[in-house]
């Protein structure tokens, strides 16, 4: 059996309409600008559970997240339409995200990409004033008339309608690098398509194609000078990140719903 590595979770801002001229980024049911005349009565309770990406295995991650999700995921990278992202893998099927437990929860002890700890917020592209402002999904059930906290005091943006703005566009600036430094990484020649093998406790396979890896043979045949502008710009790092990550395929079998 072959499953092609989800690739519909998109990290990329919407346009002011709420759709960026494509579907909705995953997890996202609508895409609404937040205002105080709108949602001045609107609360907001930080969600424990992440049921929305349930179906998702494969996830969007910035570079500053590498590190972390290293040793948890495989870390992998694609390409489309010209860009190249970076994703932790979290299931072996398209449509199945083995670190959701039933629940909705996290599997603990698990790092949870950016991309989920940000909805139901998103930032919205407003080309007319070339800005970014804060929408959110308002069919979550973090956001409710009686509970929760506040998005708007006085007509003003509230604490939390404020820590959500700064955390949304910190990841967007984090994805801003990250596409650099993944452009760095595919001028030198290093990534390579592969395919992942996995083996099941019922002793089934399944294989995860669609993604690219960084091919180590040619990673120590690199000229000095290609190597430390690698180093230099900090895209050296991830590719050690990367690599390291390969021995977390045997995590996508580990627990399960």
């Amino acid at each position: 059996m072959t499953e092609t590595m989800t690739s519909d979770n998109s990290a990329a801002d919407t346009d002011a309409n709420g759709t960026g001229g494509n579907a909705l980024p995953a997890m996202y049911e609508t895409v609404a600008v937040l205002s105080a005349g709108l949602h001045g009565s609107l609360r907001f309770t930080a969600p424990n559970r992440f049921g929305g990406a349930a179906a998702m295995n494969a996830i969007i991650i910035a570079a500053a997240e590498f590190p972390e999700a290293a040793l948890h995921y495989p870390l992998v990278f694609s390409e489309q339409d010209g860009r190249r992202t970076a994703h932790v893998i979290t299931g072996h099927s398209a449509g199945e995200n083995r670190f959701v437990e039933k629940s909705g929860k996290w599997r603990a002890g698990s790092y949870v990409p950016a991309y989920v700890r940000r909805y139901p917020f998103i930032l919205i592209e407003d080309k007319a004033q070339d800005r970014l402002t804060l929408a959110a999904d308002l069919k979550s059930r973090c956001f409710d008339a009686k509970k929760g906290e506040p998005l708007f005091e006085d007509g003003k943006p509230s604490q939390a309608a404020q820590n959500a703005m700064s955390f949304c566009q910190t990841y967007h600036n984090q994805l801003l690098e990250t596409d650099k430094l993944l452009a760095a990484i595919a001028e030198t020649g290093l990534l390579v398509d592969r395919n992942a093998d996995v083996t099941l406790p019922d002793e089934s396979k399944r294989r995860i194609t669609g993604f690219q890896v960084v091919d180590e043979e040619k990673l120590a045949q690199l000229d000095d000078e290609t190597f430390l502008s690698l180093r230099k710009n900090g895209a050296l790092a991830l590719i050690y990140c990367h690599l390291i990550s390969m021995r977390n395929w045997r995590n996508l079998v580990a627990g399960g719903k």
